[in-house]
């Protein structure tokens, strides 16, 4: 089989000419060819199931319908089936089975024919009969086909339009709202909401570029109806209507039964609409109509109309129709020939005619041909579809020249490619065959299944649409993934993108775990291998290499799986609701059926999830979830940065077991906001699902085996500490802003205790911030102004738990609880320079958990600081009047002494004595100098021209001056000047004596006092 390796036996330009998705495109010969029986049911027409239903072919059809007896000259047959179902084709293979006669004229109307022009033209143009009155009718149409472009069909349609619903007679039910020429009519004639309605993409453009131009292969079928999603709901601006548009549109908005209503009137008056457009109304069509059956009456033939999809019908139907159904034999004499009509019509649209013309053909119409039928999954089905395909493959293969070459349009065989093919045997042994002898090649019959159920077309396990087996399966691979083929890399990713698997239908998926081994296995070819062992062998439950001669046709190597044991994690896929997995049961491996009911589902969950293509359920991911938050929370040291490890609760805030922490692709629950920047993301991988399945099965006791799961959770555990710990961070207003906002809180508490100032030495400063300030008292209160006094009051009350709170997030804990041991000062540091850069307040956001009593009244913290200075020069001031500068301390303290010891001698001591010595023994003990100091400092601010550098050296100063020796010296200058002059009063009044003298002696104390500059004279 070395020649047949990557072999292409059919060229795909040829595969793409012959290969047609409708049944009209085709040539006669390629119809032929490709031509397989269908599966056809005839029963009652409103689907009752009687003695009339049963499965017939295509055969039976024909003879049924050119032989059945007709009532009173009528017979009405309509096939029904979805689109792609095979109506189309069984139309045609009628058609091309039924030539015209003596005795019959065929009418033959392709779905390609969708202009009104070709179906008018189709059904009046035949050489055998002719008449003035057709031949004006064709040349009305004829010129309106030339005069008319899509533009001015889409204005003449909505005319037309409005005026049928505007005539029509009124509903039942809350549709009569809508009835009248000034409701649903006077809103198709509004400006605004006309240009909505013309909006390429609508149903009247649509419509109208159908009406002009026949239907090429592939475009989409012509739009029948009106659905809510094309009333003008959701224009842009409502006001830019009119007041009767407006009104209308309000009571539809919040009334979607009155939606349905409006949207079924329009539909019921569109074929009006249509031939009044067409200029063809008032009953032209079928007045036509029956004089073509007059006329073949008179030559004795009979009709027969074969009409491949009814829709091309629109807005002449019900006058096509009533020609069709008129009674042809009229008091024992054929006054108008037999008609029998074969129609397809989907069963939607079909429902909706059943309602209204076809009411009054039911007695032309004794039952339908169904072609909705399920291919089952039996040895039978399965052989039908492999004919089907078979017979498509082989078309492409042998090309429509030498498919008309050989005949086959005239009734000769298609000749079989596979016969003179060198590698016949080993092809159908390999991929296998059809039961006409037509090779399955590139499929086989599982890669065949699998492709068909991947397409959309087939919305249920046993469908089979033919149409979309065509185009969506046998075309596409023979086209566009030949040359992947030929190059050895089929099948590639594009085949997979194009086929995924098709769970909801039954079929099952590799295994996490195999896929895991196939990336170890086959790093380089590993997703091709993983679709070619899923689709071409049907999702083996083992790693196993296939057929090698499987192998070798598509260039896939043999693994060496004689050393694998790895344990393989498997779980019963889940099928959708009543359809088994095809047979597959997999059993659990050891272990784990002994595990809880609930983790063995979460194990199935994320089997179904990576294969499957659903959504992890909530229940598994969440526990997922948990398992690695969790593991990141008890790995972590909160040293990156170093702060007080947090309490559960606020771990639980700051790092929840969602998808804004560990997101899972496709998972329930992913989403919400923030999922986008979740730390810990897992895509959607059969190795994240063998480790998801290894996690469970080990947080529930099933160590063995999963070590590798472990090691790979304590290695994201490892490095999301740094995420948790910034989460943590903000959830507790811990981030660099916030502790920088509290900083300066506290450092701002600490200048009203004198305990910082700027320029400071920052471990110094550090400590400050960092102290609850229990200890701290102020021993100079009576030299500060009140309201600094009742500001540090307020703050001391709530700076404890301030400090507490920056403790924790710069410092160091074992545990939850106790005391922060370690502060963290390379992280403290920085935020603190930053806190000292403004020492004054301003409204920054400050963390929820400073309370708003520790920065009441901040507002006015510069205020303050300068009442204080004022303070302070009130006291150099008053300190001055006793002692002027230059003036030493100790000599003013000393003739104090002096002066009360002269006047204890005379009797003129002070009232208190005591607590006038203790107020000259203090003095003694003050720094003198620090007046001067003051004073020098308050001259230096006075003179500094810069505002910052002048509020910095004030704030300096009334901090750093402190104690009580300026309110001692102060207090002494002022009573001693008080009390020496009251003494030389009373020592004036005595007259002689002693008296006298000791008058003298004051006076001459008070003279050496003012020398010193002690009095106030």
């Amino acid at each position: 089989m070395s020649d047949f390796r990557q072999h292409l036996c059919w060229s795909p330009l040829t595969a793409g000419h012959t290969i047609n998705t409708e049944a009209v495109s085709p040539s006669r010969a390629v119809f032929f060819a490709t031509h397989a029986p269908l599966r056809i049911r005839r029963r009652h027409p409103e689907g009752r199931v009687d003695a009339r239903t049963t499965e017939v072919t295509e055969k039976q059809v024909r003879q049924d319908f050119l032989e059945r007896p007709t009532a009173n000259g009528v017979l009405l047959m309509p096939v029904v089936g979805e689109s792609g179902a095979g109506k189309s084709h069984l139309v045609r293979w009628v058609h091309e089975k039924t030539p015209d006669t003596p005795t019959r004229s065929v009418i033959y109307l392709p779905k390609t024919s969708t202009s009104l022009r070709a179906v008018v033209r189709t059904l009046l143009d035949k050489p055998d009969i002719d008449s003035p009155e057709l031949a004006q009718l064709r040349a009305d149409v004829d010129r309106m086909s030339t005069e008319l472009d899509q533009a001015a069909l889409e204005r003449r349609l909505i005319n037309e339009l409005s005026e049928a619903v505007s005539t029509a007679d009124p509903k039942p039910g809350i549709a009569r709202m809508l009835a009248g020429p000034h409701r649903l009519a006077a809103v198709l004639l509004d400006p605004y909401i006309r240009d909505y309605l013309l909006q390429p993409g609508k149903l009247i453009p649509r419509l109208a570029a159908a009406l002009l131009s026949d239907q090429h292969d592939g475009l989409n079928d012509r739009p029948t109806h009106f659905t809510v999603d094309d009333l003008p709901l959701d224009v842009a601006d409502i006001n830019l209507a009119s007041d009767k548009a407006r009104q209308v549109l309000g009571h539809l908005y919040g009334k979607p039964e009155l939606q349905v209503a409006a949207a079924e009137i329009l539909t019921e008056q569109l074929p009006a609409a249509v031939t009044a457009a067409w200029n063809i109304g008032g009953g032209r069509l079928q007045e036509a109509m029956l004089e073509v059956r007059r006329q073949y009456a008179r030559q004795g033939k009979e009709l027969l109309l074969l009409i491949e999809d009814f829709v091309v019908l629109q807005g002449v139907q019900r006058d096509l129709l009533d020609a069709l159904i008129e009674v042809g034999v009229r008091e024992g004499r054929t006054v108008l020939a037999p008609v029998r009509t074969l129609m397809a019509v989907t069963p939607g649209y079909f429902g909706r005619l059943a309602e209204t013309v076809l009411t009054r053909a039911k007695a032309a119409t004794p039952y339908i041909y169904d072609l909705d039928i399920a291919f089952d999954v039996s040895e039978r089905g399965q052989a039908e579809v492999a004919a089907f395909v078979g017979r498509y493959l082989n078309a492409a293969r042998v090309g429509r020249e030498r498919l008309e070459e050989a005949g086959v349009g005239a009734g000769a065989e298609a000749p079989n490619q596979c016969e003179d093919c060198p590698y016949k045997q080993p092809c159908h042994s390999t991929f296998g065959v059809s039961t006409e002898g037509h090779g399955l090649y590139p499929f086989n019959r599982h890669a065949l299944r699998r492709a068909i159920h991947a397409r959309p077309a087939h919305n249920s396990p046993d469908s089979f649409n033919p149409r979309a087996v065509i185009g969506e399966v046998i075309r596409p691979v023979l086209v566009e993934h030949a040359e992947a083929l030929a190059a050895g890399t089929f099948p590639d990713a594009r085949f997979r993108e194009d086929y995924p698997t098709a769970t909801w239908s039954g079929e099952t998926f590799l295994y996490g775990a195999i896929k895991t081994q196939i990336d170890e296995l086959d790093p380089t070819g590993s997703e091709r291998r993983q679709t070619f062992l899923e689709f071409w062998g049907d999702a083996p439950e083992e790693l196993v290499n296939l057929s090698p001669d499987l192998h070798h046709a598509f260039g896939i190597n043999l693994l060496d799986l004689a050393e694998r044991s790895d344990r393989i994690i498997r779980g019963p896929q889940r099928p959708p609701a009543g359809r088994s997995t095809a047979g597959r049961a997999a059993p659990h491996p050891s272990g784990v059926d002994a595990l809880p009911a609930r983790v063995r589902k979460m194990v199935d969950d994320l089997e179904n999830w990576q294969g499957g293509g659903g959504q992890l359920l909530q229940g598994t991911a969440l526990e997922l979830r948990t398992i690695i938050k969790q593991a990141v929370v008890s790995q972590c040291a909160w040293i990156e940065p170093v702060m007080a490890e947090p309490l559960a609760a606020q771990v639980e805030k700051a790092w929840p077991s969602r998808s804004i922490v560990v997101s899972i692709e496709d998972a329930e629950g992913e989403g919400m906001v923030g999922t986008s920047d979740a730390p810990i993301k897992f895509k959607r991988s059969p190795r994240n699902a063998t480790f998801f399945q290894q996690l469970l099965l080990a947080a529930n006791g099933a160590t063995a085996g999963n070590a590798g799961a472990i090691r790979r959770l304590h290695r994201i555990a490892s490095r999301h500490q740094r995420d948790l710990q910034r989460a943590v961070l903000r959830a507790r207003s811990f981030s660099d802003e916030d502790l920088v906002a509290a900083m300066r809180a506290s450092l701002l508490g600490a200048v009203l205790a004198g305990r910082a100032w700027p320029d400071m030495a920052s471990p110094a400063l550090l400590d400050a911030v960092l102290d609850d300030g229990a200890s701290w008292k102020r021993s100079d209160v009576d030299g500060c102004v009140a309201p600094w006094v009742a500001l540090w009051e307020a703050h001391r009350a709530a700076r404890r738990e301030l400090v507490a709170r920056l403790r924790e997030s710069v410092g160091y804990r074992r545990g939850t609880r106790g005391d922060v041991r370690i502060v963290d000062a390379a992280r403290a540091m920085p935020m603190l320079a930053r806190a000292a850069e403004e020492w004054a307040w301003r409204p920054d956001r400050l963390p929820e958990w400073v309370a708003k009593e520790a920065v009441a009244g901040f507002a006015k913290f510069a205020d303050l600081v300068e009442a204080q200075a004022a303070r302070l020069c009130e006291d150099v001031a008053d300190i001055r009047r006793g002692l002027p500068a230059g003036v030493s301390g100790s000599d003013t303290v000393a003739a104090v002494e002096q002066a009360l010891d002269d006047a204890l001698r005379e009797g003129l001591g002070p009232d208190d004595l005591t607590a006038f010595r203790a107020l000259v023994e203090a003095a003694r003990h003050c720094d003198w100098r620090r007046v001067d100091r003051l004073e020098r400092h308050l001259n230096q601010i006075e003179s500094q021209a810069d505002a910052d550098v002048r509020y910095r050296a004030t704030l300096r100063l009334v901090t750093a001056y402190r104690g009580d020796d300026l309110r001692v010296i102060r207090q002494f200058l002022t009573t001693s000047d008080a009390w020496l002059t009251q003494q030389l009063a009373t020592a004036q009044r005595r007259a002689g004596g002693s008296g006298a003298i000791a008058a003298v002696r004051v006076q001459d104390f008070l003279r050496r006092w003012g020398t010193l500059g002690g009095g106030a004279r």
